[in-house]
């Protein structure tokens, strides 16, 4: 991964979606919900999501590992936190990706989620997904490939489903 950190990425798109949740974002620890989410939770809250799951690097840094399909292409995600906040839970991950499930390149994706207040007793999730990559190439083929609409689409699905598990994780008998 260090050799990878180097690099001067770029851009390729970037993705914010928002659903409204019916409780204080007081309540909530987005970072302890995060890393304790199921194989099943992750499935569950997009049709692309095929499994999830936590891992311990040998310097003790936990790690949230998701599979994906966005756009027919799949993602292997190691997500790595870099605030770690019960409202605010930034990660990044060097994620393997394989354009049409063939061509292997790695991109640095970043995952932003926040919980914004909204009044008293009610607060909004937010989703931000961030993809970047340092080859020029990579932009136009992620263009090409329809990479920004379909990410867009897959944010758009999994936010209100991830808003929800939230919710329904912290008061089990309410969901």
């Amino acid at each position: 991964m260090t050799q990878t950190d180097s690099k001067q990425y770029k851009k390729l798109f970037e993705t914010v979606c928002e659903a409204p949740i019916n409780a204080p974002k007081e309540v909530f620890n987005l970072h302890e919900w995060v890393f304790n989410l199921s194989d099943k939770d992750y499935q569950t809250t997009a049709r692309g999501h095929i499994a999830a799951g936590s891992s311990i690097h040998v310097d003790g840094t936990q790690t949230s590992i998701n599979v994906e399909s966005v756009g027919g292409n799949l993602l292997v995600q190691h997500y790595v936190a870099e605030t770690a906040e019960p409202d605010y839970v930034k990660m990044v991950s060097f994620s393997d990706l394989w354009l049409m499930k063939l061509i292997h390149v790695v991109v640095r994706v970043t995952w932003e989620m926040r919980l914004i207040s909204v009044s008293d007793d009610k607060c909004k999730f937010q989703n931000t997904v961030l993809v970047e990559h340092p080859s020029f190439i990579m932009q136009i083929m992620s263009a090409l490939a329809l990479g920004a609409f379909f990410v867009r689409k897959h944010n758009e699905e999994e936010t209100p489903l991830f808003a929800k598990n939230l919710f329904e994780r912290t008061f089990p008998n309410k969901g």
